[in-house]
């Protein structure tokens, strides 16, 4: 399982350096100005792009015929799923990491970019989520219809993972009355959905890798 794991790990690595440098310029920029939408909308791509990235390497091992190679080693293909699943976990943290780093360091300079200081963890926990649902989306999709179709699962899975968290909301608002219990109760909500479909989706990916013939 160490093996797998360091292998997804520097599978992403290269991609995930350029993705860092992009993430350390465009971070410098966020913290000197004040802007509650590029800070939005730095913390969504720092966390969701991580995870991108780490979902990406499905690809690559069956490019570099390694994702066959695996199914020769005394590995067994449920350890496989898992640390795929692991390192998009790993990625995600990576990516919520830098948007906290730069998130505090506006908040030092410029103060509480927000009217109200729990609307930074809806930024986050939105973010989290859209990753969460996004990689439940994407690693079914991918062991089901194949390589080839890679690029177009990952766009599909962030779109419909996009799309969960705007039906969730907006549910959640036109059910609730207006305040901050209102508010935390949808946070909740998101995080436990987000959550519960990325561990369901776990077993349902590991399903059918089980039936795949390589």
């Amino acid at each position: 399982m160490k093996g797998l794991l360091k292998n997804n790990f520097f599978s992403v690595l290269a991609n995930a350096k350029v993705f860092s440098i992009f993430m350390l310029i465009s971070g410098a920029f966020v913290t000197a100005v004040v802007s509650q939408s590029l800070l939005i909308g730095y913390v969504m791509i720092g966390i969701v792009g991580f995870s991108l990235n780490a979902a990406a390497v499905a690809k690559n091992e069956f490019i570099s015929k390694w994702g066959k190679y695996k199914l020769t080693l005394p590995v067994k293909r449920a350890d496989i799923i898992k640390s795929l699943f692991l390192n998009h976990i790993f990625w995600l943290l990576i990516g919520t990491a830098f948007a906290g780093t730069v998130t505090g360091l506006s908040w030092l300079l410029h103060g509480c970019p927000f009217d109200i200081p729990v609307d930074t963890l809806s930024m986050f926990v939105l973010g989290i989520s859209t990753s969460l649902f996004a990689g439940a989306i994407f690693f079914p999709l991918f062991y089901l219809g194949g390589v080839e179709r890679n690029e177009v699962f990952l766009v599909i899975a962030l779109v419909c993972s996009f799309g969960i968290d705007l039906v969730i909301i907006t549910v959640i608002n036109d059910l609730a009355e207006p305040g901050s219990t209102s508010l935390l109760t949808g946070l909740a909500v998101l995080s436990a959905s987000s959550l519960l479909a990325f561990a369901l989706s776990y077993p349902l990916t590991l399903f059918i890798f089980r039936r795949k013939e390589y």
